[in-house]
């Protein structure tokens, strides 16, 4: 029996590290993926272990008074059903998300709602294996050792597990309902084997009926999670080692008929054939003004490789690359937006590191990895980074970055902070932005120089209205803006070691969030 209770010791910390590792995934879809997710998932998960951990001494003790051999049986059970039910109260929990409370809040509300019962129930399993594992209260500290390390290797394998194999293979949701099962599993055979030691057999028929209630109650959860119904039908909608990816067609007012891409909350890409004045991946033409020989381009961030694709179209001679986190990202390029089409090469991997190691110069390295206003890659706008980039340009290359803020208003912090840190990398600079309101939330894109400034704004507006080799982008004219830039300095610098983005993004995240979770559950 002292062996089964470590085992037992060794699979629930398996599982409660397995269900943290997911749980992110599973809010991401909701509500995005932010440090105020992990957060909030961490946060809550702890709370409930914490509060498990002391309700389950307690019902250890009661146990043992009572002698009621099948408690912590019915515990590991009780965890299985909640556990179960996770992926499903996931979609019924989205109505909150109709709330006017702030975005941190909302983490903790799902986070709250479909964490911290599990995290409690697993929570209460290690004081009542406790009870039972140590033999020799004299050599309690051994003993619980022996049992905090076996749960401990738990967690880690199943960290590793989970993170290496399961989200990318299985998905978040039978990953859930696999780690129910073993829970569940885990329960049944303590059961079985305590059966004979309870005096009471009255528990019999209690614990056989609410098995069977619990049972019910899972598998019907399962069956309504997996016919869950959406807005659209998705041309595809699978999770990979990074994202939960959704390729969906849709017409969409000032586009069209479109297909797009959703990177867990996140819409990355719009992929149609009209052209939007506000639809910053249409700049593609602005270059050729800015650099005459654009040989060597490098995109990072590929979406739907939208822009990659205009460019090659655009730039026949030149030799574009494109880096992406997600190598599945490349795959799904091919098979829904006609990638194979183009000569782009797709290069898998972190872009600063990508960046780092290569020892090429580029003429162009566009970076288009925020696409996102919820979780912004923050190591990619920091001073470091941008001088970093600007190493790797050719003289007179271009370094542009494209991120979502606003112009002025209560808005602007984190626009203000970004140019801050840009210019002191590169002085000369253009400004672009798709929006018609300085103070409304729009993509801005930054065009820095590595050199002096190839010409003046005043004369960019005036080729950009008259550049025939581009039909239907005399708008970019309009997009740029030329005045005094002062007012876009004076926030703090973006360093590795200060870069507040959440903060800076707050007011963003509050004035867009509304608006874009109608959009998205029109959509979806």
């Amino acid at each position: 029996m002292k062996i089964f209770y470590g085992v037992a010791s060794f699979l629930a910390g398996f599982s409660i590290m397995t269900i943290e590792l997911v749980s992110s995934r599973i809010v991401a879809p909701l509500i995005g993926n932010s440090v105020f997710t992990w957060t909030s998932v961490i946060g809550v998960t702890l709370l409930g272990l914490s509060v498990g951990s002391w309700f389950g001494g307690k019902l250890a003790d009661m146990a043992e008074e009572k002698k009621w051999q099948q408690a912590l049986s019915i515990v590991f059970i009780i965890s299985a059903f909640l556990t179960s039910v996770i992926p499903n109260l996931a979609s019924g929990f989205s109505h909150i998300l109709d709330s006017s409370v702030s975005i941190e809040w909302l983490n903790i509300i799902l986070a709250l709602g479909l964490f911290f019962l599990p995290a409690t129930a697993v929570g209460m399993i290690q004081p009542m294996i406790l009870k039972k594992f140590a033999i020799d209260f004299t050599k309690i500290g051994k003993e619980y050792g022996s049992l905090s390390a076996l749960w401990s290797l738990g967690s880690i394998i199943g960290v590793f597990l989970t993170g290496f194999f399961f989200i990318s293979t299985m998905g978040s949701s039978v990953t859930i309902y696999t780690v129910a099962s073993i829970l569940f599993f885990v329960g049944i055979v303590l059961m079985i084997i305590t059966y004979h030691k309870d005096g009471n057999n009255f528990h019999s028929k209690k614990i056989v009926g609410l098995i069977f209630f619990l049972g019910v109650l899972s598998v019907s959860s399962v069956f309504a999670e997996s016919h869950s119904k959406s807005v659209s039908v998705a041309l595809y909608d699978k999770e990979t080692d990074y994202f939960h990816v959704r390729v969906l067609d849709k017409y969409l007012n000032g586009f069209g008929d479109s297909r797009l891409l959703f990177l867990d909350f996140d819409s990355h890409s719009i992929d149609s054939k009209q052209i939007s004045a506000f639809f910053y991946p249409e700049m593609y033409p602005v270059f050729k003004f800015l650099k005459k020989d654009l040989s060597n381009t490098v995109f990072i961030g590929a979406g739907a490789y939208t822009m990659p694709r205009s460019f090659k179209k655009a730039y026949a001679s030149s030799t574009v690359s494109v880096i992406e986190l997600d190598p599945a990202v490349e795959q799904i390029g091919k098979e829904y937006f006609n990638l194979g089409d183009y000569d782009i090469k797709t290069i898998a991997g972190d872009a600063r590191l990508t960046i780092s190691r290569s020892s090429q110069k580029y003429d162009l390295i566009f970076n288009d990895a925020f696409n996102s206003f919820i979780s912004v890659p923050w190591y990619l706008i920091t001073k470091e980074w941008d001088i970093q980039a600007k190493s790797k340009l050719n003289p007179g290359g271009i370094y542009a970055v494209n991120f979502i803020g606003s112009l002025k208003g209560d808005k602007a912090l984190f626009t203000q902070s970004v140019t801050s840190t840009f210019a002191e990398v590169f002085p000369n600079y253009y400004v672009f932005t798709f929006g018609t309101d300085p103070t409304e939330v729009q993509n801005i894109v930054l065009v820095g120089i590595n050199g002096d400034m190839p010409i003046t704004e005043t004369k960019f507006k005036d080729l950009l209205v008259k550049d025939k080799s581009a039909p239907g982008h005399a708008f970019l004219s309009d997009r740029l803006f030329v005045g005094d830039k002062s007012f876009l300095h004076g926030a703090d610098v973006l360093t590795d070691d200060f870069a507040p983005t959440e903060k800076l993004m707050k007011p963003i995240v509050e004035a867009y969030f509304p608006e874009y979770l109608e959009w998205v559950k029109t959509t979806w």
